[in-house]
């Protein structure tokens, strides 16, 4: 049964374990059918979305792995620095769901896995890559923000599930190096899809999100 948009936004949440099925083609295509029409600024579209899978898929995570494992610089793409005012929230996230698996601030080696589990796209078959022509504004930034949304949402809408990945761009070049066809794009973010793993202990985490008169305001 399909959902409206309030209740995808409200049921949405991030998956970290998915199913070995393969999204069917014509669900792909009605996701894309309903992103497409995500607004921007002038009607740019400055977006470019890929499906990555099999063995480039298989051969970009064995290269984020590797670059994780070394202990690599990054070298994101935009800037992932976080504000004084919202560092609090990102702690509380990172601190909320190592309680939630049991991994406790001792256990450096379930942390690294933890955080490695990004790089391995938490073994999904199918990614998603949001990128865009290099040299955007802020205006485009803000674009892709937008379909970014509508994007998740559509892929609510089919009873599939993904995770909106930033960490992994810190090695935006491994992208390029894998994937030639992202040479002269930035990668934004990537989404790790499909459909998600019954009885998973991990999925059924939800974040907590601040009430709405922490960034509501009314003004007459």
């Amino acid at each position: 049964m399909k959902l409206d948009a309030i209740e995808c936004m409200q049921k949405r949440k991030s998956a970290r374990e998915f199913s070995d099925k393969k999204i069917p083609e014509e669900v792909l295509q009605r996701i894309l059918e309903g992103v497409r029409f995500a607004p921007s600024s002038k009607n740019t579209q400055p977006w470019k979305l890929s499906l990555i899978e099999g063995a480039r898929l298989c051969a970009l995570r064995k290269e984020l792995c590797e670059q994780f494992d070394l202990g690599a610089q990054s070298r994101p793409d935009f800037s992932q620095n976080l504000q004084e005012l919202y560092r609090p929230r990102a702690i509380a996230l990172g601190k909320s769901i190592l309680t939630y698996k049991g991994i406790t601030r001792e256990d450096k080696e379930g942390r690294r896995q933890h955080d490695r589990a990004n790089f391995e796209f938490f073994n999904a078959k199918q990614i998603l890559v949001l990128s865009v022509a290099k040299e955007p504004n802020e205006t485009t930034l803000m674009d892709l923000g937008i379909f970014a949304g509508y994007l998740m949402l559509a892929i609510e809408n089919e009873g599939l599930a993904c995770c909106p990945q930033v960490s992994v761009i810190n090695y935006a070049d491994s992208f390029r190096k894998i994937l030639p066809e992202l040479q002269e794009e930035k990668i934004a973010m990537v989404f790790p899809v499909g459909y998600p793993l019954e009885n998973s202990h991990v999925n059924n985490f939800r974040s907590e999100r601040e009430n709405i008169n922490v960034w509501f305001q009314k003004i007459s």
